[in-house]
């Protein structure tokens, strides 16, 4: 009497066959390797390793060099802007000027102090009696200082009221001094700048 022969494989969820032996290894007797491009599970996912090497080659070539480029550009573009930035620490460009460091002007009080290049040779006058603000005015024989709520140069009886406008209380033959003209002021690094336009 023949021994009897064993029971066929189940397909299982594999259309056609088994589940394909892994690479490099032999396929067991009687087991039909799976169709190239389906792994295990039935789906179409599988790559040979040189369809792998020939999508990596495909999409590098895609890319080109220009994307490579523009991509190093960008980012030194980025390093170059962040570098300025902080060697500036947040310092006003043009029309603004640096007049000096802020505690060069008392605080609480009128000072004045020499005007940088770009104000016409005036001098700025600095009122740190609450809000900071800046006046440019001309040079005179004696500094501009704090009178009341205005401003006052003594030895040359001149006299400004809080906006800066000449005093309108002159003596006899006086004559009314120049205005004195406020310009936006701002502080950066511990300096006082000023626009003069």
């Amino acid at each position: 009497m023949p021994a009897p022969k064993d029971p066929p494989d189940p397909p299982g969820d594999h259309p056609g066959g088994c589940p394909q032996d892994p690479p490099g290894s032999a396929p067991e007797p009687g087991r039909v390797p799976l169709p190239p491009g389906r792994d295990p599970g039935g789906r179409v996912a599988y790559l040979p390793p040189r369809a792998a090497k020939a999508r990596k080659l495909i999409l590098r070539s895609q890319l080109g060099r220009g994307w490579i480029v523009a991509a190093a550009l960008f980012g030194l573009v980025i390093l170059v802007a962040g570098a300025l930035f902080l060697a500036r620490q947040g310092r006003p460009g043009a029309p603004w000027v640096r007049v000096g460091p802020l505690s060069a002007a008392a605080d609480g009080t009128v000072s004045e102090v020499a005007g940088p290049s770009g104000t016409g040779g005036q001098v700025v006058v600095v009122d740190r009696r609450g809000e900071l603000r800046a006046f440019l005015a001309p040079p005179g024989s004696c500094p501009v200082r704090p009178a009341g709520s205005g401003f006052a140069r003594p030895c040359a009886g001149q006299r400004w009221d809080a906006e800066g406008s000449p005093a309108t209380n002159l003596r006899d033959g006086q004559e009314a001094p120049p205005p004195l003209r406020r310009v936006p002021a701002a502080v950066a690094g511990g300096d006082l700048y000023v626009d003069p336009r």
